[in-house]
């Protein structure tokens, strides 16, 4: 497999790993906020924290979708230009 050095990097599975566990923490982060910090008025307190856990792994899956192409990257054949 011919890789570029950019796609050699993002397939090392320390590189992954570190990925997922960003991921991870992001996904943390937003539904800890949305637990903490939405307001009370909104809505009951046990449908607040299932939202919560609902908006991490909206953030965690949206993170690691925006980012699939750079953990699996695929060969791609470039195509030939033609002369006009």
């Amino acid at each position: 497999m011919n890789a570029h050095p950019e796609q050699q990097i993002a397939c090392h599975p320390s590189v992954r790993r570190w990925i997922f566990l960003r991921a991870v923490l992001i996904g943390l982060l937003v539904g800890a906020w949305w637990i903490f910090f939405a307001p009370d008025s909104l809505m009951e307190h046990s449908l607040k924290i299932t939202l919560g856990i609902v908006a991490g792994l909206v953030a965690t899956g949206s993170y690691l979708f925006n980012l699939r192409k750079t953990l699996y990257p695929q060969e791609t054949n470039t195509p030939v230009a033609e002369d006009r």
